[in-house]
């Protein structure tokens, strides 16, 4: 009897979980949509305007995986907007620590030019995801993203660009003061197809680019991003480029060292960087009509002075070589190579 007694109870006490547990997650999914409106209301002060066509909740009994039917944003502050025909989002029931978004595979991004001019931009994705990890206040503290078979078409006028992938992290370390926030980021990219007469003399080609940098120093996220970037800049923020690695046709670099903006912002940069191939570059600089014949004579006759010459006849290499922006001018070594304009921020 005991036996019996004991068995009723521990399945009661099941049942009483199990139907507490399922009031639970149908009670988090009907405040879910309320809690995106929320969302999306208090995201107007940023100057963000979002919409979407309806949203849908399922998953039980283990996820939440929450709908977006043909969502919208719009960024009034910036001047860009961004659509898809869907979006969907998924958590563990009781883990909101960490949320996975997959977009739509066909996306729209519309860039505002001048005046009431409007760039469109469509990306079609084959495959992709980010992970968004959130603190206990719910705040981005680390954004993951992972795309294959990346299609961008109106980017450049020349014609569409293929990436065969994308990694990219970005994850906020904070700091003990304001000042200090550093906010540290890695890209990966692979197996570009750019437009075949983008680059005259490199080729449609870029076989891989590499970033690992940090960002130090507040970037207010009130302001539009003029505004913000200034305000980052006028607070003595760099960007320090532990490594920077690209490979596109001839031309291979690998570099690191600090970037900062000056008053007129324009890049302040102190790097070193080891570079294979700049005669095809210089090359193609002067094809191009980019750089006068006298300049381009002297950089070459520099840079081969400085260069190693590899033992098995492969092309020169100008070996850990300084590379710095001044004043507007970026330079290799002691060599002029070209005028820094200001950022594009109006």
């Amino acid at each position: 009897m005991r036996l019996v007694t004991l068995a009723a109870c521990v399945a009661g006490g099941i049942a009483v979980a199990v139907a507490g547990y399922t009031g639970y997650w149908f009670i988090a999914a009907g405040e879910i949509e309320g809690r995106i409106d929320a969302w999306a209301e208090r995201q107007r002060a940023q100057g963000l305007e979002i919409e979407s066509g309806g949203t849908d909740v399922a998953g039980f009994p283990f996820r939440f995986e929450v709908s977006l039917h043909e969502p919208r944003i719009r960024d009034t502050r910036n001047g860009w907007r961004w659509s898809a025909g869907g979006l969907r989002a998924e958590a563990l029931a009781w883990d909101f620590g960490e949320v996975t978004v997959f977009p739509d595979r066909r996306n729209s991004v519309e860039v505002l030019l001048e005046g009431d001019r409007w760039r469109t931009i469509d990306a079609e994705i084959e495959d992709g995801r980010l992970v968004v990890g959130l603190d206990e206040s719910r705040r981005f503290e680390e954004v993951t993203v992972d795309l294959t078979g990346l299609e961008v078409v109106g980017l450049w006028p020349q014609g569409p660009a293929r990436v065969g992938s994308l990694q990219a992290n970005g994850m906020s370390l904070g700091g003990g003061a304001v000042d200090d926030e550093t906010l540290q980021t890695t890209i990966a990219v692979r197996d570009v197809v750019l437009p075949s007469d983008l680059a005259e003399g490199l080729g449609d080609s870029l076989a891989f680019l590499d970033i690992d940098a940090s960002v130090v120093g507040p970037i207010p996220s009130e302001r539009g991003t003029s505004e913000a970037i200034t305000a980052w800049r006028d607070a003595g923020g760099t960007l320090e480029l532990t490594d920077f690695r690209i490979r596109w046709g001839p031309l291979g670099i690998e570099s690191s060292g600090t970037i900062a903006l000056d008053g007129a912002m324009r890049p302040i940069a102190a790097l070193t960087a080891d570079i294979i191939g700049y005669g095809d570059v210089i090359d193609a600089l002067i094809m191009s009509n980019l750089i006068p014949l006298g300049d381009a004579f002297i950089a070459k006759v520099a840079f081969n002075m400085l260069a190693e010459k590899p033992e098995d006849g492969g092309p020169p290499v100008l070996r850990s070589v300084p590379v710095t922006a001044q004043d507007g001018i970026l330079s290799v070594a002691t060599v002029k190579v070209a005028e820094l304009p200001p950022l594009p921020l109006e």
